[in-house]
């Protein structure tokens, strides 16, 4: 029987309909009115429609169910964490006394500054997500990184002789540009190396590696024109293992970048550099989309299931006190 709310479209309230497409109220984001927009709502829709048949079907599968309570924000459908509760047995909760976890959810690039949604004589479960991930600012993310990873990302635009990448501090703006060093540094924007990773000079290759408890669960390799390389489309997307992509000491690092960024879910940019072999984590998501449009309909449902199986098995271990 399908339970009551399951048809529910409170999430719309989040979009605002213009002359010009559809905005996302809370990251800006607009989606024009044309034919290939089209067809990624409709392929969205679809999508969704699934996942909440997947939803249902979990509710048969063994084991017990679990709740999610989200602060300041819940996800609407078009997260990636929204697919992955629904489809593993769990639900989202606006009674965080009664949910299994708490997770931090918030579009802003940096949220140390922001309040809990429930008030204090509300008893919060013990595990947290994200909670200490209160900064994703490009410049966060090139600091951690070469502490981590022992070489740099970011460089010093005055000082640097020939290509380098200009780029908005802030989380999800997608207004990188190629320019032309040595020049005057911005305010507001970072500058880092042009990474070569394209394989045969038309099209760049991202790898999109969704992360749970520190460890990355699958990679989403991500196709586009060169010309449109930062662009927030893809034309092409496969689903591989992260081992498919990474060796083994990448892997070990990638996960303490994770703990270094305090980071519990979320996606990861790695893009590898063709000319010296390097990745590069060059973007840190923790209210990552999905899963990608552009992807098979078969491999979005397994890449469903394999990120919902992980995420509940993280929740189950991280709250011992209901095993």
């Amino acid at each position: 029987m399908i339970k009551p709310g399951f048809l529910k479209f409170g999430w719309l309230s989040e979009l605002g309909f213009e002359r010009s497409g559809i905005r996302a109220k809370n990251t800006g984001a607009l989606i024009s009115w044309n034919w290939d927009n089209f067809v990624s709502v409709f392929r969205g829709t679809i999508t969704y429609l699934m996942l909440r048949l997947m939803a249902v079907s979990s509710q048969f599968s063994p084991g017990r169910n679990y709740t999610i309570a989200f602060t300041p924000q819940k996800p609407a459908p078009w997260y990636l964490i929204w697919g992955i509760i629904l489809a593993g047995k769990g639900k989202i909760t606006d009674k965080p006394y009664r949910a299994d976890a708490l997770f931090h959810f918030c579009d802003e690039t940096n949220t140390a500054d922001l309040q809990n949604s429930f008030s204090p004589e509300v008893e919060l479960p013990e595990l947290s997500i994200n909670a200490n991930c209160a900064d994703v600012s490009k410049t966060r993310v090139e600091q951690v990184f070469e502490q981590v990873f022992g070489y740099a990302l970011s460089i010093d635009p005055q000082n640097w002789s020939g290509q380098a990448v200009e780029k908005s501090n802030k989380n999800g703006a997608h207004d990188g540009r190629v320019v032309q060093c040595p020049m005057v540094a911005i305010p507001g924007k970072v500058y880092e190396k042009l990474l070569v990773n394209s394989d045969n000079g038309s099209t760049v290759i991202d790898y999109r590696s969704v992360t749970i408890g520190g460890q990355i669960a699958l990679v989403f390799i991500k196709q586009r024109p060169m010309n449109h390389r930062f662009a927030n489309f893809n034309t092409k997307v496969e689903l591989v293992t992260a081992k498919a992509i990474f060796t083994p000491d990448e892997l070990l690092l990638l996960s303490r970048f994770c703990a270094a960024m305090n980071l519990d879910f979320g996606g990861l940019d790695v893009l590898r550099n063709r000319e010296d072999g390097k990745i590069y984590v060059v973007d840190v998501n923790k209210t990552d989309m999905g899963p990608p449009i552009s992807l098979a309909f078969h491999q979005q449902f397994k890449a469903i299931r394999i990120l919902a199986k992980a995420f509940r098995e993280f929740i189950i271990i991280g709250d011992k006190s209901k095993l």
